[in-house]
């Protein structure tokens, strides 16, 4: 079985993911823009039944450039931003890839929000860019 694990800076809270990725791209949304100090996140969705995390995890509720509603996974000490949990597709969860224990595997399909990107936050080229959301599938 695949098993993905990984945490926060601190150590404080660890989780584990027991499935593939459904999906993985790099975001370019001012959400994401503000979580990760970055131009971007890179993000791993995962079906949110396959992940355990131990920990005190704190989440706050956003609302995301989309307009849909979104919890923000945080760790209760240290404040790494760990997940991003869409209330519009309850079963599944964003894990932020630079918290996995091997980020290495990382292989993203896409740039979504590309319309919010910085020309100075140089992302492959070949990957295909999505404006705004990624196209319903």
């Amino acid at each position: 079985m695949t098993s993905y694990t990984g945490g926060c800076t601190c150590g404080a809270v660890r989780y584990e993911v027991t499935a593939e990725p459904v999906r993985s791209f790099q975001c370019q949304c001012r959400d994401c823009q503000r979580d990760t100090g970055a131009g971007h996140a890179s993000v791993a969705v995962f079906p949110r039944a396959a992940m355990r995390v131990t920990g005190d995890v704190v989440e706050n509720l956003r609302v995301a450039d989309s307009g849909a509603e979104k919890r923000k996974g945080f760790c209760g000490n240290c404040g790494s931003p760990l997940y991003n949990k869409p209330h519009n597709v309850p079963d599944m969860i964003g894990v932020y890839v630079g918290t996995l224990d091997d980020p290495s595997q990382f292989k993203p399909q896409m740039v979504m929000f590309a319309a919010r990107g910085h020309e100075w936050d140089h992302l492959d080229p070949a990957l295909p860019r999505v404006p705004y959301m990624r196209p319903s599938s």
